[in-house]
């Protein structure tokens, strides 16, 4: 019985230790996020919120923010986050990986609040994010029906966006900045031309951007980029719509009038749908297409499905866009203002 009763007198003693230790732990969170959001503004970011709340115990540390909005003033034209709720959680054995999610999803907009030029919404979002030193993290977010209006509409069924952050900035055009990768199903556009329908099946891609990007206006940031010897890597492009099948990898730079030029390699499925794509959008004559056709078909051999597949290039060059031998008109432009 005195044995039972020391042990019992221990459970209670570590149980009452360590409630107390994760409550002061809890305060000094909250208190945390207040001094972070006070750290943010001086980056021009004003982060607040309508509550804050810790809850989580006795296994986990929950952060709370009711009414979450975050304003970034430091480049024009400015953007804005706003969450319903947002919470965080972390183990108390490791508070370097936190869980992140948004039940109510999130509403963003770049540009002034009363006319904004793009805007992102989702009805749900989860995530993590992974420290790593005291820059680098991991992040992933995964988002339930999202939909970006920039001019035109774009929808998806779901994306999940993953960045890397380097635990030290870029110094040099050979050091990452940033590596992303998205994944994204079932995207509905504005308006699918002929052949294809809505909606894309997938798209998934990986890039790499190399060398540090400067604050500033974003033509007078790409510039400093670019002459700094910038580029982006895509490490791996995988598109699927209907018959159409899409696999790459290359590298994209700015020519002197700030515009894209590359050079990549992979593999086309479906390349019959591409070029009457081209030819009913206008980009290229139906003469033209008969001899792409004919000069693709000897390229091509039979993939795994079945279906013509040939390995080829595909490069952006003085405006122009080059699928292997096959010229496929003028590359959209990039409007810096």
């Amino acid at each position: 019985m005195r044995l039972g009763l020391a042990a019992a007198v221990l459970l209670l003693v570590l149980a009452g230790a360590y409630s107390a230790f994760w409550f002061v732990v809890a305060g000094r969170i909250a208190d945390g996020v207040g001094q972070w959001a006070d750290a943010l503004r001086g980056q021009n970011l004003d982060l607040s919120w309508r509550a804050v709340r810790v809850a989580g115990f006795p296994l986990a540390f929950r952060v709370e923010l009711s009414d979450a909005r975050l304003r970034d003033g430091a480049t024009p034209p400015g953007a804005e986050l706003r969450l319903k709720m947002l919470s965080g959680s972390a183990r108390p054995w490791n508070f370097r990986v936190w869980h992140v999610a948004a039940p109510d999803g999130l509403s963003a907009t770049a540009g002034p609040v009363d006319a904004p030029i793009a805007r992102l919404s989702a009805r749900t979002v989860e995530g993590s994010v992974a420290l790593a030193g005291e820059r680098g993290a991991s992040v992933w977010l995964g988002l339930a029906e999202p939909v970006l209006e920039a001019g035109v509409r774009v929808a998806a069924h779901r994306a999940d966006l993953r960045l890397v952050l380097p635990e030290q900035p870029p110094r040099t055009h050979a050091d990452r900045a940033v590596a992303i990768a998205l994944d994204a199903r079932e995207i509905a556009l504005p308006m699918a031309p002929a052949p294809f329908r809505n909606p894309v099946d997938s798209v998934a891609l990986g890039v790499t951007v190399m060398g540090a990007i400067a604050a500033g206006q974003p033509r007078e940031a790409a510039a400093a980029w670019r002459d700094s010897g910038g580029t982006l890597e895509l490490d791996a492009l995988a598109l699927r719509w209907g018959t159409l099948a899409i696999t790459g990898s290359g590298t994209v730079a700015l020519d002197p009038e700030l515009q894209p030029i590359g050079a990549f390699s992979g593999a086309i499925e479906g390349y019959d749908a591409l070029i009457a794509a081209f030819v009913g959008a206008g980009r290229m004559r139906a003469g033209d297409a008969r001899l792409a056709r004919l000069a693709l078909g000897m390229l091509a051999k039979p993939g795994p499905g079945g279906q013509p597949r040939i390995a080829t290039s595909f490069t952006i060059q003085n405006g122009e866009m080059s699928l292997g031998p096959v010229k496929l008109g003028k590359a959209p432009r990039i409007a810096w203002e």
